[in-house]
């Protein structure tokens, strides 16, 4: 669950006389008004937690502790073998079409998988496309954790994180933000990214809060620049300063300067520096020749995107009333200041804004590795994809509880601020060091020795929709900090229902039948569950009241109506299609498929570097039909590591399986994003 451990799943505040869902046993409220409140959200959980009867209607027994899945659908359950015979005649046909499409689209994305080498999208991620998330957890994890005698105080400690395909900082900012106050021992981070664009902004913002911590309004400025598209001369100022430096130094030199906390080698700076070039260089006053103007480039992103007024349209109607109109305004000028900022005085465009723009495909890998390796070729222009924005990557409920305003800008922008200056603390006080590495993860053992690297958590974002999540457990495991109990690698999974469209609540349904009473089923629920604090039970008797707001709720997209509709099953089949395309008879994808997406020093020392390359020649798989699809204790168990059971409402112990979607209108959720966390089983600790 997406709340903090001894707080209430509807209201989140902290319990103080326990309420558990009388179903499920697992869900957890301080009242039995909050406990039936949450009922129309908690539902399709529930329906996978609570203890199951047996699937053959003729059975007479009671019991729902003994049993057993069928392994070959694992949707259906029996007492023992006798019941499971008696049921086969009517269990059957649905029972092979589960198999058969589990069969069916391991092939699918086996094939998917061999083409794709682990490379996803590229464009900079300067804004986030997820929530920044508290990487470490220490009162979650270690701190829960019972000490003997001779262990040290978790607070004491010191921890190092890996962050495999970082994208931009939030987590790391998030992560350092929420440190006990009392923390005491130090935290080394690994952030990697193969893009040395997004890694260039992530040197320069933490090197203004190194460099620049004691001048007043730095954490508002650092805002500025990573978020506005038009800045104030002091701003810009301030990053002509920082640019400057930093395009001049060694990276042993920036490593002296900044007191070791940033920490790169020269390797890997050197494209940087071009990018950091490439921004000095660009003419950012209006007025001037060469202007670069964004504001119209950036208007030209909008006018090229094909579902950019439709998707801007449908997210006005799900955010709250108030927030509309500095959403507009948003949306009009780019601009992210923070209150009592003046227009007149933001008189530069943000070059930081600027990078190369597209999106790209397998044939196109050797045109992006030269942009990657020497972004210098490359011209720069605003790049900020239309469905990013600064509201989609800080947890609404976190932003509104501390910092709420009637304008997202003002109310997010002060988070975002107060967020940086809490980090900043603990820079001050030695507590932190970051290892900036360009390089594709998929290959982070050539950089990184798994003999001294010894992660506490390992996180990598989405990169299990491009590779697998096999190749980057089999990479990642030996990386992880073994003597740690709450050691942990966290795969996510964003795009899986590409495969799996049943999954959508207006998706097509199995067998034929249709949609329309899920929908309306779904459609009651949302208005019940998101109405009821507001409103109170008494309207949502009302057939008038449930039938407007029910109109209201449909035309806020299916995505509104999603967390109201169980679709587990189909992730599961997603997790066992996976698990086939590596291990079974299809065949598996080959050890032979080397991963493409090596930056500047990979390509140095393979000899690549300004030649082109042949794409790999991949093996194909085996035959489909007769793979069995495994069991789902099989796919939780990979590469000595295991997998928490969210089928039996195991929680995660760092970052949520899920988060509640309409309680964060704001946060620009689909709904089907999934997060997976693998830990070393007891037996293997000990």
């Amino acid at each position: 669950m997406d709340v903090a451990i001894g707080h209430c799943w509807r209201c989140e505040n902290a319990i103080t006389r326990e309420v558990n869902c009388r179903q499920c046993g697992v869900a957890k409220y301080c009242s039995d008004t909050c406990c039936r409140r949450d009922q129309y959200r908690h539902q399709p959980e529930c329906e996978e937690w609570r203890p199951k009867r047996c699937s053959n209607p003729t059975c007479t027994s009671d019991s729902r502790q003994a049993l057993k899945e069928c392994t070959s659908c694992i949707e259906a359950s029996y007492c023992g073998t006798d019941c499971q015979k008696a049921h086969w005649k009517d269990h059957k046909q649905k029972c092979r079409e589960r198999a058969q499409e589990v069969r069916t689209k391991g092939a699918a994305l086996q094939s998917y998988f061999q083409q794709q080498c682990g490379i996803p999208f590229a464009v900079p991620y300067y804004f986030g496309n997820a929530l920044a998330i508290d990487m470490l957890n220490l009162q979650a994890n270690e701190c829960k954790m019972k000490l003997k005698p001779e262990d040290q105080d978790p607070l004491k400690s010191n921890f190092a994180i890996l962050s495999a395909g970082c994208g931009n900082l939030r987590n790391w900012i998030h992560t350092v933000a929420s440190l006990p106050a009392d923390f005491s021992g130090k935290l080394h981070t690994f952030l990697n990214d193969f893009d040395p664009f997004v890694q260039a902004r992530n040197v320069l913002q933490l090197y203004m809060m190194v460099m620049h911590q004691d001048e007043a309004d730095i954490a508002t400025s650092i805002t500025n620049i990573w978020y506005s598209l038009k800045i104030s001369e002091k701003d810009y100022n301030l990053l002509v300063a920082c640019l400057t430096a930093l395009q001049d130094l060694t990276s042993s030199k920036l490593r002296e300067v900044t007191g070791g906390v940033i920490q790169l080698t020269e390797a890997d700076m050197a494209p940087m520096r071009e990018v950091w070039q490439s921004w000095l260089n660009l003419e950012c006053r209006k007025g001037h020749p060469n202007y670069i103007d964004l504001q119209e480039q950036r208007r030209e992103v909008f006018r090229n995107a094909p579902n950019a007024a439709e998707g801007i349209d449908v997210y006005k109607k799900e955010i709250p009333s108030d927030l509309v109109p500095s959403y507009d305004d948003y949306i009009a000028t780019g601009h992210f200041q923070p209150l009592g900022s003046k227009r007149n005085d933001l008189q530069y465009d943000n070059p930081t804004l600027t990078g190369y723009r597209f999106r790209y495909g397998r044939n196109d890998v050797m045109k992006v590795l030269k942009i990657l390796a020497s972004p210098k070729k490359v011209k720069f222009v605003y790049c900020i994809s239309d469905d990013l924005s600064p509201f989609g990557s800080w947890d609404y409920l976190k932003v509104k509880k501390n910092h709420y305003h009637k304008s997202m800008i003002v109310m997010f922008h002060g988070y975002i601020t107060d967020q940086i200056q809490q980090a900043m603390r603990y820079l001050k006080a030695g507590h932190l060091s970051v290892s900036f590495i360009v390089w594709n993860c998929l290959e982070l053992t050539v950089r990184l020795d798994p003999e001294s690297c010894k992660c506490d958590r390992i996180f990598t974002s989405n990169i299990a929709d491009y590779s697998g999540t096999q190749p980057l457990l089999k990479v990642m495991k030996p990386l992880l900090n073994h003597e740690n109990k709450s050691s942990t690698i966290v795969t996510q999974y964003w795009n899986w229902y590409g495969l799996f469209p049943y999954a959508k609540v207006d998706g097509p349904a199995s067998a034929g039948a249709s949609r329309t009473k899920v929908l309306v089923e779904c459609s009651i629920a949302a208005v019940k569950d998101t109405c009821i604090d507001i409103v109170g039970e008494a309207p949502l008797n009302n057939p008038v009241f449930m039938s407007i707001e029910c109109r209201k709720a449909a035309g806020r997209g299916p995505f509104f109506l999603q967390e109201y509709f169980n679709y587990t099953t189909y992730f599961v089949s997603y997790l066992r299609a996976e698990f086939m395309a590596f291990n079974q008879s299809l065949g598996g994808v080959s050890d032979d498929v080397r991963h493409t997406v090596h930056m500047q020093s990979l390509l140095e020392h393979s000899g690549l570097k300004g030649a082109e390359a042949e794409m790999p020649t991949v093996k194909s798989g085996g035959e489909a039909a007769t793979a069995k699809p495994p069991p789902f204790q099989k796919v939780r168990q990979r590469e000595g590591l295991e997998m928490r059971d969210f089928r039996r409402g195991e929680p995660n112990k760092v970052v949520p399986f899920r988060y509640r979607r309409n309680v964060r209108r704001v946060n620009l959720f689909r709904g089907m994003e999934r997060m997976l966390e693998w830990y070393i089983p007891e037996s293997l600790n000990n």
